[in-house]
């Protein structure tokens, strides 16, 4: 290249460096690319795993919501079936409870055994510890049905609890899988942008490739001319050097033939002439 035209060399510098840069910024697109199809792999994963678990979280709370249902059915269910309290009075007209039945129970069947009494009052004293006894009985079982009633709103509020627990959880893991599937959306548009510049960089280093392997044709070509023209000046030059040295040569005999004839005449010889019949003894 040093032997080019500066004209052409210069040109041919810019173009290989046109050719370079756009192969670096090519691959610079490249690798960009290849990162964000990486980033695009682990949206996609982190999107699935939480579109699975959505979707397992989604029978889990469907089970509760089914649950619930059949227990409100339940509740349904036994509610028609009134069951009140009863009504008791004491020998004053006083409100009973369940403790004072018990109490009153126990008083009259430790009288029954420890203090003398008729058949008469013994029978009616067993007559009223039987209504106690049945009264107690209506006061248990009304207890018994409010105690299972209310049991079964408790399961039923543990399980509203557990399946809106389940629902916050679907909603959050689904609003997140969202996410994950708007930024792929959105990596993948960029992934399309970057091949469109990626290819025309591409196109673009091969067109200044191409240009400059042509160039470089052509530089050789520039060069071979310049060697041709130098051999020839060289040969040309050699030519006349060897022309100008038979000349020197015949030049140099001639004096000397001149000397030694002067010398077969006895005339005096020059330092010239002594030196050319030198030369061609040398």
């Amino acid at each position: 290249m040093e032997n080019a035209t500066p004209d052409l060399k210069e040109k041919l510098e810019k173009l290989n460096q046109k050719k370079e840069d756009a192969f670096h910024r090519k691959q610079e697109i490249s690798t960009k690319i290849a990162e964000k199809i990486n980033q695009v792999n682990e949206y996609k994963k982190a999107r699935n795993d939480l579109t699975r678990q959505v979707r397992e979280l989604k029978v889990d709370r469907d089970k509760l919501n089914t649950e619930i249902t059949a227990k409100i059915g339940e509740i349904k269910a036994a509610q028609p079936v009134k069951v009140e309290m009863p009504q008791v009075t004491g020998p004053k007209g006083e409100r009973l409870r369940p403790g004072d039945l018990s109490r009153q129970i126990k008083a009259l069947e430790q009288k029954i055994e420890t203090v003398p009494m008729s058949f008469e009052a013994e029978q009616k004293t067993m007559k009223q510890i039987k209504v106690f006894k049945k009264q107690l009985d209506q006061f248990q079982g009304a207890y018994e049905h409010r105690g299972e009633l209310s049991a079964k709103s408790k399961e039923i509020d543990a399980l509203k609890k557990d399946a809106n627990a389940l629902h916050a959880k679907v909603t959050q893991m689904a609003k997140q899988s969202q996410e994950h599937h708007e930024k792929l959306i959105t990596l993948s548009k960029d992934i399309e942008d970057l091949k469109v510049q990626e290819e025309a960089l591409y196109q673009e280093f091969l067109a200044a490739k191409q240009e400059y392997m042509a160039m470089s044709g052509d530089m050789r070509e520039v060069q071979a001319e310049q060697r041709e023209k130098r051999a020839a000046e060289r040969q040309e030059k050699d030519k006349q050097k060897k022309a100008k040295e038979a000349e020197d040569q015949k030049t140099l005999k001639q004096r000397a033939k001149e000397a030694e004839d002067k010398m077969t005449r006895g005339e005096k010889l020059t330092t010239e002439d002594l030196l050319a019949m030198q030369s061609l003894k040398d």
